[in-house]
């Protein structure tokens, strides 16, 4: 076939899935319909990047100086705000099973007393972790701050003990500890997630649209007419009826470069090609798995069915979640076998860590490794295309 040839039988193909895609709903859904809902949603959800100001309660049984400015401290933090004070454990027990408090603290009686005599007074709070960024955030806060409490507590008895200011820092922290946060030192909930639920999110879309579209035609037994446009050549009828979604999921993903990076200014400590670059490779990556997937299993109940299950299992193996080194070692070899683990590695090397490229390039090969899967299932799925022998589900 001459090149010419090639083009006009492309050319047919491609006009073709364009009408294809204007013909129901679910084509327009599929493709800008949910990411561009996803872009909104992400884009706003964590606008202060993390949650501020979560109410709590408090159960001061001591009601004296140094347990007010206890409570004083705690409600100036960035995470808690006092919205109740309350008469004892019971009460404060149930104000938090109604959810109306995230945590609350517990100051017993004879604090200062104690506090002054070197008795060493326990404070006492309760954090619901059933709200895991919530539960975390307050238990760090109030553990910061009684930490603080008990070192300013302490300064204050070694002055009236006349100890020199030297000495006394040097007793209240004998080591200070210079922490410096990498990669997201604002410590922002929306750097943190937004940035592998948007890619997450569109390799889910990209793997059910891809076997769609193509299971869609044996189920309706339209493949024929699919072939005949491409002149029975099968490169030429997938090459025309997947690049429009190349092109619409590719658009998407750079445009979400642009609006984390350049609109939401996320890190971004290298140049945003190799992240542009990432993304076409992802797109296509899932793309050819896709194509994998309703070529081993041409039904397209059944194919969209194992693509969405492959889809939610990259949100676990991409590692952003947990560790894929602390899991257990026959379950890290799966981790490979999922491109977004190796996009998530670029982004961490590139966008947070700012590393230079020869530590990414072992990731962008394995994601192209990826595109070999189509040629695995071509004539199987040229077979059940010519055939139309498959079970109608």
């Amino acid at each position: 076939m001459s090149n010419k040839n090639l083009y006009t039988f492309l050319k047919q193909t491609l006009k073709r899935e364009f009408s294809r895609m204007v013909s129901r709903p679910i084509y327009l859904v599929g493709t800008f319909g949910v990411m561009l809902f996803c872009f909104m949603f992400f884009g706003t959800l964590l606008e202060n990047g993390m949650p501020d100001k979560m109410p709590i309660g408090i159960v001061d049984l001591d009601q004296s100086w140094v347990s007010r400015t206890l409570v004083r401290n705690l409600d100036a933090t960035q995470q808690a705000k006092v919205v109740m004070h309350l008469g004892s454990y019971t009460e404060a027990r149930r104000e938090m099973q109604k959810g109306n408090i995230y945590a609350f603290l517990v100051i017993r009686k004879n604090f200062e007393s104690d506090a002054v005599a070197g008795r060493k007074p326990t404070i006492t709070f309760y954090v619901n972790d059933g709200y895991l960024v919530a539960g975390s955030l307050l238990m760090k806060d109030i553990t910061y701050l009684s930490e603080l409490g008990s070192g300013a507590l302490n300064r204050a008895i070694l002055r009236k003990k006349g100890v020199a200011e030297d000495r006394i820092m040097a007793e209240v922290q004998p080591i200070y500890v210079d922490a410096h946060m990498l990669g997201n030192p604002w410590t922002n909930y929306g750097i943190y997630l937004s940035n592998i639920l948007l890619p997450g999110v569109m390799q889910l879309m990209i793997l059910m649209m891809t076997v769609f579209v193509i299971g869609v035609e044996l189920k309706e037994k339209t493949s024929h007419e699919w072939l005949k446009t491409a002149n029975n050549n099968m490169f030429v009828a997938l090459t025309g009826k997947l690049l429009p979604y190349t092109l619409i999921f590719g658009l998407l993903g750079l445009f979400s470069n642009v609006l984390l990076y350049r609109y939401l200014h996320f890190p971004m400590n290298s140049g945003i090609g190799w992240m542009f670059l990432a993304t076409i490779l992802f797109v296509v990556a899932y793309q050819a798995i896709g194509v994998f997937i309703i070529g081993i299993i041409p039904v397209l109940r059944d194919g969209v069915a194992l693509a969405a299950f492959y889809g939610l299992l990259g949100f676990t193996f991409a590692g952003f979640t947990f560790p894929i080194e602390q899991m257990v070692n026959n379950i890290q070899i799966f981790s490979f076998l999922f491109p977004i683990r190796y996009y998530f590695k670029i982004y961490a090397n590139q966008a947070l860590m700012g590393a230079p490229i020869q530590y990414s390039i072992v990731y962008f090969i394995a994601m192209t490794v990826f595109l070999a899967l189509p040629f695995f299932v071509f004539m199987r799925l040229k077979r059940g295309a010519i055939k139309q022998n498959y079970p109608i589900k």
